[in-house]
């Protein structure tokens, strides 16, 4: 009887208060990535092309700095919005998944959700900054900044995209983690694919670019392996 009390009555019925409760997260959840659909909405509305752009510019090997000339400087307000947008996106979807499959507590979860966005941005954009001055090929390695910094645009709309349906939708958790996945993936093969191909081109010693690899493309997905599955895999 005391267990029927706690948790429903005995035909399974659930609590008021845990669907009141389910109810305001999934609102607050909503709330956010309202602020998400809002500035990739603000970007479009400063800029008309800022999305077709952003779009054109991720699958483009070459001329995507002409692209971006032509059509968004990435100095520009919408450029700034849509990056902002892509913490916001990234941020929720990690969330997501730590709030639904880690069962980490929400204050936990908030701020590991934050932390990861910021430090990958540090890792593809501080990280491309620094080999370039370390190696004196500043001028070179420019590109590889602009198209890490426009696929971060791009896979933020995704990210959107995907938190609105994967908040409405939780009974396809499994599903949509595999699309966040995928779409991460995605975003990484296709910056180091783009990135390779024009430092390379841009004359670069091969060197350099396998120093790159190790020290901020290798080692930290090392180091985030390990801490994972000694933390959480057990």
């Amino acid at each position: 009887m005391i267990l029927i009390q706690v948790f429903g009555s005995e035909n399974g019925e659930v609590p008021s208060e845990l669907s009141l409760r389910t109810e305001t997260f999934t609102i607050l959840l909503l709330g956010v990535l309202l602020i998400s659909f809002l500035l990739i909405s603000l970007a479009r509305l400063y800029n008309t092309k800022s999305l077709k752009t952003v779009i054109a510019v991720f699958f483009k090997n070459s001329s995507v700095e002409q692209e971006l000339k032509e059509n968004m400087s990435l100095s520009s307000l919408s450029s700034f919005l849509l990056i902002l947008n892509y913490f916001i996106s990234f941020s929720l979807c990690c969330f997501l998944y730590l709030n639904r499959f880690m069962l980490l507590d929400n204050l936990w979860t908030t701020v590991i959700a934050i932390i990861i966005p910021l430090a990958f941005f540090v890792v593809e954009t501080i990280g491309l900054i620094l080999i370039a001055w370390l190696t004196g090929e500043k001028k070179q390695f420019f590109p590889t900044i602009v198209i890490t910094l426009t696929g971060n645009q791009f896979i933020g709309i995704a990210f959107a995209l995907l938190s609105l349906l994967w908040i409405m939708n939780p009974e396809f958790n499994k599903l949509f983690l595999i699309i966040f996945l995928g779409l991460f993936l995605l975003k990484y093969f296709m910056r180091l694919l783009k990135n390779s191909f024009i430092v390379l081109s841009n004359g670069v010693s091969w060197y350099y670019l396998i120093l790159y690899f190790c020290t901020l493309e290798i080692l930290p997905f090392f180091i985030v392996y390990y801490y994972v599955t000694k933390n959480f895999l057990v």
